[in-house]
């Protein structure tokens, strides 16, 4: 293999502890110098590590993406003039045999030093800002729905039966249904009609009769706990969304507003594309590159000159599912780029096949409205093949 770089180093990167392995030698020599040499993780000792390569003069430092680990080392080491890589395990695996925290070192700085080590993508610090924000709104947005689930269960084995009444059971009129059974109150017509809000199409008799069942004290308890859950999830939820907007307005403010005008495209999912690629997509060489990085492409499966079915790729799965929900609504709206396209592919049988084509489709847009800051054209978007076939008129 071709040597690309005189001297760099891997890093095996663990909680308490990092690796180092520092190979040093001329471009046609195949038996670098090797040293090695162990650091803690405390901020003291990364910086003595920073040291060490600084004075062996390390040009380049390979590590893999381990979890969170990495990030420490990250912001330490990029204080220095060294380039950093940040590897994905899956693409430098060593071969089995005998495995040691030095081996692998040694194995990561050896891939790095013949250019086999693609980086994986690291956003600025402003977008990594935004990612944290958005990341931890989905946090919330799964425990609520957790807590939701839960509140069901409760009232199912309870005999009470609100769900076939009400439309939404966290509504206004639903909230002050279940506030009587955590209180306590002996239910009644006049109690029941004085907790219904807006348009209830169910009468106070069928609501009364609904939730006439056999609550025990611990459902009850059980029952307060998790619609308080959901209050407080819900005011996170309201909370970290305000923040994220005015996180956007304040970075990203041209970008924001051209990636809202794609169909399918609300705040949410804007939010996400921005935190996960960020305003630009100057780090992916082609859309292909970011499809892939995103799991929206689909998988190749061939043998013996036979392609068989496969899946699309693991990716960015907070990308993916922004993209594969905004995908299923544009796919559903009236424009005839996805409306099109979604109702070709779904026709075959498959609407999920749809979506997922929805998504690419949408992602490809993205590039083009990031790399050249440009506005959404529904006619570019439609294509050459739909506009063949009349569906301007749409």
């Amino acid at each position: 293999m071709e040597i690309m770089i005189e001297t760099c180093c891997g890093i095996d990167v663990h909680q308490k502890t990092i690796v180092c392995c520092i190979l040093d030698g001329p471009l046609d020599t195949n038996r670098p110098k090797k040293y090695e040499k162990t650091f803690g993780t405390r901020t003291h000792e990364l910086r003595q590590a920073l040291d060490w390569l600084n004075d062996h003069q390390v040009t380049d430092v390979f590590m893999e993406s381990t979890g969170q680990y990495w990030l420490p080392i990250f912001n330490i080491f990029s204080e220095a003039s060294f380039h950093i890589t940040l590897a994905n395990p899956q693409h430098i695996k060593n071969v089995p045999g005998r495995k040691t925290d030095t081996k692998d070192a040694e194995w990561i700085a050896q891939l790095g030093r013949c250019g086999l080590i693609q980086a994986s993508y690291i956003p600025d610090l402003e977008v990594m800002e935004l990612r944290l924000m958005t990341r931890r709104r989905q946090s919330y947005m799964q425990k609520r729905t957790q807590s939701k689930n839960e509140l069901h269960n409760v009232l199912q084995r309870s005999n009470v039966k609100l769900t076939g009444y009400l439309s939404d059971i966290f509504s206004k009129t639903g909230q002050a249904l279940l506030q009587l059974f955590i209180d306590g109150e002996v239910l009644s017509i006049e109690r029941i009609e004085a907790c219904m809000h807006g348009r209830v199409k169910a009468s106070a008799q069928d609501l009364l009769t609904a939730m006439d069942g056999k609550l025990s004290t611990t459902n009850r308890r059980l029952l307060d706990d998790s619609l308080d859950e959901y209050r407080f999830y819900s005011r996170k939820i309201e909370q970290i969304e305000q923040e994220i907007e005015l996180y956007i307005l304040e970075h990203f403010p041209e970008e924001y507003v051209l990636l809202m005008e794609i169909p399918g495209v609300k705040k949410q999912c804007a939010a996400v594309i921005l935190g996960e690629i960020g305003p630009n997509v100057e780090a992916f060489q082609t859309v292909g590159h970011l499809a892939s990085w995103a799991g929206v492409s689909p998988g190749s499966n061939e043998s013996a000159g036979k392609k068989k079915s496969s899946h699309i790729t693991q990716g960015n799965k907070y990308l993916k599912t922004a993209l594969f929900s905004s995908g299923g609504m544009a796919g559903r709206s009236r424009d005839p780029a996805f409306s099109s396209l979604y109702n070709r592919i779904s026709a075959r049988g498959s609407k999920m096949k749809a979506v997922v084509a929805c998504g690419h489709k949408l992602l490809r847009i993205i590039y083009k409205v990031l790399s050249e800051g440009v506005h959404y054209d529904k006619e570019k978007a439609l294509g050459l093949r739909q506009q063949s076939k009349g569906h301007l008129s749409i």
